[in-house]
């Protein structure tokens, strides 16, 4: 039987428990067994390095990867693990949800999907589900699982599909690149970019900037975000963009300004997102009201 457990950001209750009646527990081992069973079933496994995106049939692996909160020896004694509790535990600072066994070895696999504040069920709002005809409101504070995994961490080899998904779980910063010189003039020259001087960004561009201009790159948010919901997103969030006509097509221009440049930056990253619960903007990485 599988015991899951979340991975929160909150200091207070970093890691905790989720307590199943037996129904319950015995569905859900089901539900995740079939998952664990295709988690990477067949896939060819290429060494990470920040620049290669898998193909089908492929995934990516961090060997001496480190398990700073001790995942596997949460999995491994889940009653030392103290119960999600509503009343103390905000459901929008899950990062992941985790669980794990035992391989043959006697060593712990643990496995994690992500979680995002899209699938919290709060009591403040009014869910109903449909259950023998009709449909039942749902009392209090749940959660709904994803189905499909987002990684699996197995002794210190993580592995993985997506560099985004898994940043959203783990501090990954020991394992991305900067952006190089040569970088930031691609950076500057996608064609949904507009900026005034390339070599002086390039000038600009300490270290935290070729990290978020890499990250930037690497989830292509500027190729998949139109810039009309990109304009909406950056209002509600009051964060200025400004956008310049080139041959029919909206640029989004880069200030000249670090500190300008570097709030953009964080944006794209999605390093922003309002609580659903109190409706607050949050930074992500210090959970500082903006």
């Amino acid at each position: 039987m599988y015991t899951l457990f979340a991975y929160t950001r909150d200091p207070k209750n970093r890691i905790v428990r989720f307590a199943v009646n037996d129904d319950v527990q015995t569905s859900m081992t089901a539900y995740l067994s079939k998952q664990v069973e295709a988690f990477g079933n067949g896939c060819e496994e290429v060494a990470f390095d920040g620049n290669y995106k898998p193909d089908d049939g492929e995934m990516l692996v961090i060997d001496g990867f480190e398990d700073l909160d001790n995942l596997a020896k949460v999995v491994a004694s889940p009653l030392d693990v103290p119960i999600a509790d509503p009343a103390n535990l905000d459901f929008d600072q899950i990062r992941a949800l985790f669980f794990g066994h035992k391989e043959g070895d006697g060593a712990w696999t643990v496995y994690l999907q992500s979680f995002d504040r899209r699938r919290v069920i709060s009591s403040a709002g009014f869910s109903i589900f449909h259950s023998k005809d009709t449909y039942k409101r749902i009392e209090g504070s749940g959660l709904t699982l994803d189905n499909k995994l987002a990684a699996r961490l197995r002794g210190t080899k993580l592995s993985f599909f997506s560099f985004f998904h898994v940043r959203q779980i783990f501090d990954m910063s020991s394992y991305y690149q900067e952006a190089t010189d040569n970088d930031i003039k691609s950076f500057a020259a996608l064609k949904e970019l507009h900026v005034d001087n390339t070599d002086e960004l390039v000038a600009a561009s300490d270290t935290w900037v070729r990290r978020k201009v890499w990250l930037v790159m690497q989830s292509n948010i500027l190729g998949k975000v139109p810039p009309s919901d990109i304009k909406a997103i950056a209002a509600e969030f009051k964060i200025p963009v400004e956008y310049v006509n080139h041959g029919g097509n909206e640029k989004l221009k880069l200030p000249g300004d670090k500190k300008s440049l570097k709030t953009l930056l964080r944006f794209l990253d999605e390093d922003y997102y309002k609580s659903p619960l109190s409706k607050t903007n949050y930074l992500t990485n210090s959970k500082r009201a903006v």
